[in-house]
């Protein structure tokens, strides 16, 4: 099973991926994991890939000055679940005019699957970018659905006859829950069989989310956005991470975007899966959960002042309410 590089613009980028049969690993754990890097022409990137049968899950963290693209080509059916977290996304292009393009922008995941790849895949520049692919074998697909793929509708039948296919046809939005379960994966400190354990949970819990909101979306179409409608939520969105101590209102908002109140309101829920507030609570626990665990703030309260909180007591509620446990039981 190999998956070929190839680039004109960056010889690093020209090598070929080996990979067992079944994503097997050879450990008496069933797990490694590797971490690499490299730095070339504006482009560096810290990569860490954990192995596991039928699944690998590979996270990228680092600095994209420039765009690049490379050409892929697999000898093997190909199935990944996408999430660009902090990036300005990827493109990937078959040379089949007849298999869908699967184009994923910041904020967004998908879940493909290509019988074989052969095309052009495409990085958007982007400082601080964090994106994470998670390969699949259909096998893995299998066994955890008792070899049903019917709750997975028409692209577990596109699976089934080995045809191209991205679940609901597009990419969406990714969800707090979803971002969270990937921070857990990525700050696990399981080490060996607890980790495997861990990280394969975690997988299953990540597939659950995006197959349950997917089928969500089909069966409840939305109206779709004008791209500059996008690409305005996406600046409020990119305004509210830059600012998370600031309470913004809605009308704020409204006014920074160029688009009326309830526009802001709906439109921002499609394309981020949940309400303007809602998401901003999020990060700021996501922010207050990193700080603490670093371990630089001398106490709770003044993690709470950092993310614009002035009552401690109303921040370890709304913590509790996010993560189901107190905000000190960190520091245990």
């Amino acid at each position: 099973m190999k998956l070929r590089f190839s680039s004109n613009d960056m010889q690093e980028l020209n090598f070929v991926r080996e990979y067992a049969e079944g994503f097997g690993v050879d450990t008496s754990i069933g797990m490694k994991e590797i971490k690499s890097s490299f730095a070339y022409k504006g482009v560096e990137s810290n990569s860490h890939r954990i192995y596991l049968p039928g699944v690998i899950v590979s996270m990228f963290e680092g600095i994209r000055s420039t765009g690049y693209e490379y050409g892929l080509e697999s000898d093997f059916p190909y199935m990944q679940m996408h999430f660009e977290i902090s990036t300005n996304g990827c493109e990937y292009f078959p040379k089949a005019g007849t298999e869908p393009e699967t184009l994923i922008y910041t904020g967004q995941h998908a879940l493909l699957f290509y019988p074989a790849l052969k095309g052009q895949l495409k990085y958007l520049p982007m400082a601080n970018a964090f994106s994470v692919e998670i390969e699949l074998t259909i096998d893995f697909l299998r066994r955890i659905f008792n070899n049903d793929l019917g709750v997975l509708r028409t692209f577990g039948e596109s699976i089934e006859k080995l045809q191209p296919s991205i679940m609901g046809n597009r990419s969406h939005p990714i969800t707090p829950r979803m971002k969270e379960v990937i921070f857990e994966i990525r700050r696990c400190a399981y080490t060996g069989s607890l980790k495997k354990i861990f990280v394969e949970a975690k997988v299953i819990e990540l597939l659950t989310l995006q197959i349950d909101q997917i089928n969500t979306g089909l069966d409840n179409p939305v109206t779709s956005l004008k791209r500059e409608d996008i690409d305005k939520l996406h600046e409020v969105r990119d305004r509210i991470l830059q600012n998370l101590v600031t309470p913004y209102s809605i009308e704020q908002l409204s006014r920074m975007a160029g688009l009326n109140r309830t526009k802001l309101q709906e439109g921002f829920k499609e394309v981020f899966g949940t309400t303007v507030f809602a998401y901003i609570t999020q990060a700021r626990m996501e922010q207050a959960k990193d700080m603490i665990v670093d371990g630089k703030y001398a106490s709770i309260a003044e993690v709470a002042s950092r993310i614009g909180y002035k009552n401690p007591q109303h921040f370890t509620a709304a913590f509790k309410r996010t993560f189901g446990y107190l905000p000190k039981d960190l520091k245990m």
